[in-house]
């Protein structure tokens, strides 16, 4: 029976990122999915003549010195083919639309336009995120193993106390609404619906509980650029799954890892049909939220990962809708806040993801195909009296939402389908659909947050539940990080 050297578990962006670049260094690599898709909560499915995105996620990375860019100079593979957008994304609230356009001279326009009142000091803030979003990249540039847990690793920071690293210290110790308040930007309504919801769709929380250098982190990349994919974000995983194959990898479609036990020195991965995979090291990309699933308590209690609670996540409402193209083809992803005093979940904020007007991989000639997301609280999701009508309430409130700007909406409307953290625990076997990382709540919550380490031997984590967390670039780097750490 073969003995691998790494088995990952996951075939999402982390896991992907991971085993790609183990297997470019010649080790012997096995990744077990559990779907039948690549790519995780980024991933896709099909219908009858379109190709619908998983999650409403946005192309980000691709841009020179991008995390994904220099993943694939990294594994000397190709990018797909793809376009930057010059506007990020429009944001509608109410009777008015934000252009987040990428550029700064366009952008710092826009907010003289939007935010007359304020639009001094909104600079100013945005001039400090540019800064403080630069320093960060620097220092993820090493891929350090943050945050540190042990004894070891808080030695092992020793190395990036640099001036750069020391210049971050202060938005490593207060909220994002901290930095608001120091330009007197934290009592504008508008200003605020705007930057929160920036902020739910990239680190799940608004500015009262984002530790500082993350939303910093998170507005910055914004900024990088927005990129419109060919065949979507899977087209990314898909290139990924090649490279480990073209260097001697193995990626297992529909083999998910149900128990792992350790047996003389090695650890044993059973898989359905009692496929079992020995192996030195493995790294689980499956998600904290299933930590305890798949070890003996005997085992996991030797961890450092606790059994989460229900609320440290949000799960995710989508709507999956294809649609007759009466839609603007230079601006791809739209955010809807209905109404800025409320908050920015359970329909009443959404992320609207169309796919490119001449991309025939996700629509046929003549349609788009659009994914839509919101933030959910989970547990409502499994009370199975309320659960088909709940459906159809978030399903009129989202289209209520989009008619507003896009009036055609109903009527162009040639598949629909909406999905719940039911669906997600389902297909991509999220626990209880939670999607998205953990919820931060506070200015010293990144601390809690889970580095690669397990605290079992040679057993690592990578994902959204592990730093640096959410989205394609987060998940990313947490694979690489990992990889380099699993070859030590």
């Amino acid at each position: 029976m073969t003995t691998y050297d790494m088995v990952v578990v996951g075939a999402g962006f982390g896991g992907l990122s991971a085993a790609a670049l183990l297997a470019k260094k010649e080790y012997s690599v096995a990744v077990l999915e559990a779907s039948s898709e690549l790519g995780g909560c980024a991933g896709k499915f099909n219908r009858p003549g379109y190709r619908f995105q998983a999650g409403a996620t946005v192309g980000m990375g691709f841009e020179e010195g991008g995390v994904l860019k220099r993943l694939f100079d990294e594994l000397k593979i190709a990018l797909p083919p793809m376009k930057r957008m010059d506007t990020i994304m429009n944001i509608h609230m109410r009777d008015e639309t934000i252009h987040y356009y990428r550029e700064k001279e366009a952008w710092f326009h826009e907010l003289d336009r939007l935010f007359p009142h304020l639009a001094d000091q909104a600079k100013l803030f945005f001039e400090e995120v540019f800064q403080v979003g630069s320093r960060i990249d620097h220092l993820l540039d090493d891929l350090p193993v943050f945050p540190p847990k042990r004894a070891i690793e808080w030695m092992k920071m020793t190395k990036y106390m640099n001036t750069n690293s020391i210049k971050l210290i202060p938005y490593m110790t207060q909220t994002l609404m901290d930095r608001l308040k120091s330009f007197n930007l934290h009592k504008d309504e508008r200003f605020l619906a705007f930057l929160n919801g920036q902020l739910m769709d990239s680190v799940q929380t608004t500015a009262e509980h984002c530790p500082a250098f993350l939303g910093h982190a998170a507005l910055q990349t914004f900024h990088k650029g927005a990129y419109a994919v060919k065949g979507g974000l899977t087209s990314i995983a898909e290139s990924l799954a090649t490279s480990i194959k073209d260097n001697g990898g193995e990626v297992h479609m529909r083999r998910p890892a149900l128990h792992i036990e350790q047996q003389q020195g090695q650890w044993v991965v059973h898989s359905k049909r009692e496929k079992t995979y020995i192996t030195k090291k493995v790294i689980l990309n499956n998600s904290m939220h299933n930590f305890h699933y798949l070890f003996d308590e005997s085992v996991s209690s030797k961890s450092n990962v606790k059994k989460d609670r229900i609320d440290t996540s949000w799960g995710a409402f989508m709507l999956y809708l294809g649609v007759e193209d009466n839609y603007p083809p230079d601006v791809l992803y739209h955010q809807i806040i209905q109404n800025p005093n409320k908050p920015l979940a359970e329909g009443n904020q959404f992320l609207l993801s169309l796919s490119a007007q001449d991309d025939r991989t996700m629509a046929p000639e003549g349609k788009r195909a659009i994914t839509i997301s919101t933030h959910t609280e989970i547990s409502q999701w499994w009370q199975q009296e309320t659960y088909e009508e709940r459906k159809s309430q978030y399903v009129e409130q989202i289209l209520d939402g989009i008619e507003i700007h896009f009036p055609s909406i109903r009527n162009d409307i040639d598949l629909l389908m909406p999905g719940t953290p039911v669906t997600f625990e389902r297909y991509v076997r999220r626990d209880k659909g939670r999607v998205g990382g953990y919820i931060p709540n506070g200015k010293w919550s990144w601390l809690n947050h889970y580095s690669v380490y397990t605290g079992l031997e040679d057993v690592f984590s990578c994902g959204d539940t592990t730093f640096p967390g959410a989205g394609t670039l987060g998940t990313t780097l947490s694979g690489w990080i990992v990889a380099n750490e699993a070859m030590k």
